[in-house]
């Protein structure tokens, strides 16, 4: 018999979460994936819900590999001597450890993984000692001790002495050599000496040639030295190995804070195998309900294609525990089993799992199916007696926690026979108080579903026009078999169906089936014209979306228009109110000429000619105060003649301007207290030279931006800080990207410097 894991394929889920960690660790806990108890499962859920929300905020962890320590470092501590591989994986956990703490000291919002971070060793002083003796390449290094770094020396000296030496032999030596250089043989310094001179030249034979013609011979005194590197290498090797048992002593002394780094970093890999898992397959995190439910919307099979499998929802409750799903072969009712099935065991076991979010899951203590072909060769039984025999267990150890899988239950002998032994299995599942779904073709079973309020009759649809299963389940009603039209689907000749039909005898259909067809059929039709509309309302939605987005960027332009236009007649206006300025001020003063106040009152013409100000509607009377606002001018109604008035200044100037020019001010102490309440508002509410933006997303930081630049724009800022967060990156390319196409008022901007913020904030200069 099957155990439910293998039935749902779950060794499969195991690998799959395996294939995303980079951990040895992360990898041993994937595959070892079960069910968990209770009080476990909620807090693994946690960690993991977590997990997958600090990762989509701040990108995954720091963590490129680790193997499993636990033999070397158990090693070490029992005296053994570790290797520089060994010892460098060590201090490679350390440096992940450090960029660990890093990484979570800048993470919100995520309590349980803050609180694990802060629990992980300290072990920067291991790593320092042993990077101090092992370099990049595993070899030792000289500032491992004073004494290697003097043999190295040593034997280095020696060397070159060596080579240096074989200079003076070969030119000693000369008359008595076939050849004018020196020769390695069997790893020594030896000179090509002519066979017949061979006494000439004192040292150790090494070699011959082929021909017999020439021996190569390491002569002595080179030999002398050769003996000297070698007892030096000899030492060399020996303080190597103390340093290396130095080394492993203090991994020893440290062995439980490096077992324990080990499997922390090991564990939040693996909790961001299960995140790298999520994303793949587009899974939430469902809860442990504290009711007695099963319930899952657009639950999908994660090991089927993605891309064209139906996702269903599922519902169980205490007052309705049982599924009886009909339908016809080849429908998806088996899928539909093993999915419930299998995600429900994911869950159990603390993954996310392929559904949308909303998930509810009560703790299910085991899980049982009978699924698929059970015929047994080996055992000599057939598939009925695989099946009851199979069935038969389960029943024996079935609880009311627990959640049973029956797949065409009574199938393999005489339909009678096999109907009943469906109904009373049935029948017995409702009296225990499990969870079940159960498949099945047989109508007296559909018939005690649809009077039975504990059953929750369910149909994979079918798509009669084109004769092919739609994998949709449909709650509420019994769904048709479709043996005949599924036959001849798959090519059994009409002839035969044609014969079938004859046989069953259509015209003895029962009522109750026939409004089932009927029924169904409404239900496929109802479908397609959901669908329908599900289409139409997405197409009205994007279009929505678009004209939305337009009139946005249109209001967006229209604002940038008019504030362009309005700093445009600021500057012009500014432009006219120091002239006329100057043209007062020249007209006051005592030594003004006739001439040049002539002047001056023509310029004062063509400026209130090249002023296009707004046309005042208001009646002027004498005595009114008014303000000629091309010139900002304000002064008293003293004459009124047809198109024209007379205004004298409190300075004693006097100008004649149209009425449609001016408008009503107050009297002169009142204007200038209002003036003094705007300043005092415009200072109470200053515009802030930075905007934090961090936490928020990208459809909310946008808008934001906007703002506050429109506000900075306003306020004359000319120089602003945005605080977006390292992160994904996400939000900094958002705001670049905005200053990039916003050229007509964003001068420049550029990463903020270090004491500002770096890389997490950006500096914008406004024109």
């Amino acid at each position: 018999m099957k155990d439910a894991a293998e039935t749902l394929e779950f060794p499969k889920i195991q690998s799959e979460v395996a294939s995303f960690a980079h951990t040895e660790i992360g990898q041993e806990k994937a595959n070892a994936l079960a069910i968990l108890k209770k009080d476990a499962l909620i807090e693994e859920l946690s960690y993991t819900k977590e997990a997958i929300d600090v990762i989509a905020r701040y990108g995954y962890y720091p963590i490129d590999g680790s193997p499993n320590l636990k033999e070397v470092v158990e090693y070490a501590a029992r005296g053994g001597v570790l290797s520089a591989k060994d010892l460098e994986d060590v201090a490679k956990d350390a440096l992940t450890a450090k960029g660990l703490k890093s990484y979570f000291s800048k993470v919100e919002l995520s309590p349980l993984l803050i609180a694990y971070a802060e629990t992980i060793p300290d072990l920067d002083s291991l790593e320092a000692t042993i990077h101090e003796a092992i370099g990049p390449d595993l070899e030792i290094l000289d500032s491992a001790s004073p004494l290697l770094k003097n043999l190295r020396i040593k034997k280095k000296r020696l060397e070159a002495k060596s080579l240096s030496l074989l200079s003076v032999l070969l030119n000693k030596y000369k008359p008595y050599l076939n050849g004018t250089s020196f020769a390695l043989r069997n790893g020594h310094y030896a000179l090509p000496v002519i066979n017949s001179y061979r006494s000439k030249v004192p040292g150790l034979l090494q070699d011959i040639s082929s021909s017999g013609e020439t021996i190569f011979i390491e002569p002595q005194e080179i030999l002398m030295i050769h003996n000297q590197i070698a007892e030096t290498e000899q030492q060399e090797k020996e303080e190597i190995a103390k340093i290396l048992r130095e080394l492993s002593a203090v991994v020893a002394r440290e062995r439980d804070y490096v077992l324990k780094n080990n499997e922390m970093i090991g564990y939040l890999d693996f909790l961001a195998a299960k995140s790298r898992f999520s994303e793949k397959y587009h899974c939430s995190v469902a809860d442990v309900s504290p009711e007695k439910e099963i319930v899952l919307f657009g639950a999908r099979h994660p090991l089927l294609d993605q891309k064209s499998i139906v996702p269903n929802d599922f519902a169980l409750y205490e007052k309705e525990p049982l599924f009886l799903i009909s339908g016809p072969n080849a429908g998806g009712k088996t899928v539909a089993l093993k999915t419930l099935g299998l995600l429900v065991m994911m869950h159990e076991a603390g993954l996310p799992i392929p559904a949308k979010e909303g998930g509810e899951i009560t703790y299910v203590r085991k899980i049982h199916c009978d699924i698929g072909d059970n015929q047994s060769l080996e055992e000599n039984l057939s598939t009925f007696a695989a099946h009851i025999s199979n069935v038969s267990e389960i029943f024996k150890q079935v609880g009311p926690n627990d959640l049973v899988l029956l797949d065409e239950i009574g199938t393999g002998t005489s339909p009678q026979e096999g109907e009943a032994i469906a109904y009373a299995a049935t029948k017995y599942l409702l009296s225990i108080g499990s969870f079940a779904l159960i498949s099945s073709h047989f109508n007296a079973l559909k018939a005690f579903a649809l009077n039975e309020p504990r059953i929750v009759s369910a149909s994979m649809l079918f798509d009669e026009d084109n004769l092919r299963p739609t994998y949709a389940l449909k709650r509420g009603l019994p769904g048709e078999s479709y043996a005949f039209e599924v036959a001849e689907r798959y090519g059994l000749s009409k002839e035969i169906v044609d014969e079938a039909r004859h046989f069953l005898g259509q015209e003895k259909e029962s009522d109750q089936s026939k409004g089932t067809k009927r029924l169904l059929e409404l239900i496929v039709e109802e479908e397609k014209e959901k669908k329908l509309l599900e289409e139409k309302e997405a197409e009205f939605a994007k279009k929505e979306a678009s004209f939305l987005r337009r009139e946005e960027a249109l209001k967006k332009q229209e604002e940038h228009f008019n504030e362009a236009l309005k700093e445009k007649e600021q500057k012009a206006l500014e432009k006219a109110k120091k002239e006329v300025s100057q043209i007062i001020a020249a007209l006051s003063s005592p030594d003004v000429k006739l001439h040049q106040a002539i002047e001056a009152k023509r310029k004062l013409e063509e400026l209130e000619t090249e002023e296009e100000e707004e046309e005042n509607e208001e009646p002027i009377s004498i005595g009114d105060y008014v303000l000629i606002p091309s010139f900002n001018v304000r002064g008293k109604v003293v004459k009124a003649k047809g198109n024209q008035i007379e205004i004298q200044t409190p300075d004693g100037l006097s100008f004649k301007v149209s009425p449609k020019k001016v408008r009503k001010v107050s009297a002169p102490a009142e204007q200038k207290k209002r003036k003094l309440a705007n300043v005092d508002r415009m200072l109470n509410n200053p515009v802030s030279m930075e905007l934090n933006i961090i936490g928020l997303h990208i459809d909310e930081a946008l808008p934001t931006l906007e703002r506050y630049l429109d506000s900075c724009r306003l306020a004359k800022h000319s120089r602003v800080r945005i605080i977006h967060g390292l992160g994904s990156g996400a939000l900094r390319n958002m705001v670049q990207s905005y200053c990039k196409k916003h050229s007509e008022f964003v001068a420049s901007f550029e990463d903020a410097g270090q004491y500002e913020g770096g890389l997490g904030a950006t500096i914008i200069y406004l024109k």
